[in-house]
């Protein structure tokens, strides 16, 4: 039901913003964030609104997963799977690889992911406050879980890519291990490896593992955790602990994919195929997926992303329900998904689908079978979607089948770093443009921290 879903508190929204942010708050907000910060119900609160952050459509409402997809395109009608037609001049910097350090898209995927951060390390600081111990153990074990989501994402943005075969030396993105209370105070930090950023996600999720229950309602539980651990060792390249975090969420979570491809989307309540989803209500804020790809008639901007016949030419079976998951928009002729057509629907964050995807990729690459073999789990997914099944499978296909199935959920530009691909003929997977700059309001407030290169 809409009434249990998650509502940002304006107490959160006042005290905790981004690390680069000046506040002005009113005396009254003063009085409010020192109550919330000396009671029970107040830390309870923090939390819940850091939920909420995630929400925003800055992050998980959308904007992240919109930014890598984009990344992903060449900025070339002809060859591109999908093509920006909107008037966002910050998206298209990414569509055409030409963004700028004072993109406004990427300050405010920075700013507001560092204010998740915060936010949950605010929880984790006061979680003396809870008197049950119980209830403490889980609440920290959420707030490592967001705190892993949110950085996982920002290093894959902001840092150039995990390489299994060499060192992770290169510079990743800020930890900021403490809360921070005093934004006067000099917050000047060097960004800290991709390898000492990917240990502290891996950490925190298998705390948040162990502490987090099997059945949570719609915030993180266990599974999630080790779920989001399988796409963590995926993108490591690591296929032993993907495979194995991958069959354990398929075989003990309890989850099940959706009975047909359409009932995985556009729903208000988590649905049997749902590992985490964004809770998106009037209240918390808008989804942007449903903003940047859908038409009018469904609270869209008219499309702003368009499927083009290079994405649908990928799919070898014409009745594939996957290939013809999508709509004209009347107004202006564009060809757009059904993925994101519930102006107020959750934002999916990881559905089984991609269990079954890393379990069959990972088997295929070590010539294994554990749970079931790749065919087994690719053939599944595809009759599913009622395409013919393969009678055997390739890992070139097994990867074509998670572009199928995953597309525009913010996947591209992450599988192409990790399996070193590149975008048409132009971009290496570990090219410059392929990396967000680090943002103006960032190198100005923070003068010990390092610009990406060509930025």
């Amino acid at each position: 039901m809409k009434t249990n879903k998650i509502f940002l508190f304006a107490i959160v929204a006042a005290i905790f913003a981004s690390c680069e942010s000046k506040l002005e708050i009113d005396p009254r907000q003063r009085e409010d964030a020192s109550m919330t910060l000396s009671t029970e119900k107040g830390i309870t609160d923090i939390l819940t609104g850091t939920y909420a952050i995630l929400a925003t459509g800055d992050i998980y409402g959308g904007r992240t997963q919109v930014s890598a997809d984009l990344l992903a395109q060449t900025g070339v009608t002809a060859t591109t799977d999908f093509r920006w037609r909107g008037t966002f001049a910050e998206f298209r910097q990414m569509y055409g690889k030409t963004m700028v350090v004072n993109n406004g898209l990427v300050q405010s995927i920075w700013s507001r992911s560092y204010e998740a951060i915060n936010s949950a390390n605010i929880v984790i600081d006061n979680i003396g406050l809870i008197q049950d111990p119980a209830q403490a153990k889980i609440m920290i074990a959420e707030a490592k879980f967001i705190q892993s989501l949110v950085y996982f994402d920002l290093v894959r943005l902001f840092a150039k890519p995990f390489d299994a075969s060499v060192t992770n030396n290169q510079l990743g993105v800020v930890i900021r291990p403490t809360a921070i209370y005093d934004y006067n105070a000099d917050l000047s930090q060097e960004r800290s490896s991709v390898d000492d950023v990917y240990k502290l996600v891996i950490a925190g999720l298998n705390q948040a593992y162990a502490d987090l229950p099997a059945d949570n309602g719609f915030y993180a539980n266990k599974y999630a955790a080790k779920a989001l651990l399988a796409r963590v060792y995926l993108q490591q390249q690591n296929y032993p602990a993907a495979l194995s975090a991958s069959n354990e969420v398929i075989q003990m979570s309890g989850a099940a994919l959706s009975p047909t491809f359409k009932d995985a989307f556009n729903h208000d309540v988590n649905q049997i195929e749902d590992i985490f989803a964004i809770q998106i209500t009037k209240q918390t804020g808008d989804n942007q997926m449903v903003n940047h790809y859908g038409s009018e008639d469904v609270g869209g901007r008219g499309g702003d992303v368009e499927i083009r016949t290079t994405y649908l030419n990928k799919f070898t079976d014409p009745n594939d329900e996957r290939r013809n998951f999508n709509y004209i928009n009347a107004d202006n002729g564009r060809r757009l998904t059904n993925k994101f057509i519930s102006q107020f629907g959750d934002v999916n964050i990881i559905r089984l689908a991609e269990m079954y995807l890393i379990r069959a990729e990972c088997n295929s690459r070590l010539a294994s079978s554990t749970g079931a073999t790749p065919l087994a789990d690719i053939n599944l997914l595809r009759t599913r979607a009622k395409a013919t099944n393969f009678a055997s499978v390739t890992l070139t296909e097994i990867l074509r089948e998670r572009v199928l199935e995953l597309a525009m959920e913010g996947f591209a530009i992450h599988d192409i770093k990790r399996t070193k691909a590149t975008i048409g003929a132009t971009y290496a997977w570990n090219s410059d443009l392929l990396v967000f700059p680090i943002p103006l309001r960032e190198t100005d407030y923070n003068k010990k921290i390092t610009q990406n290169t060509g930025y």
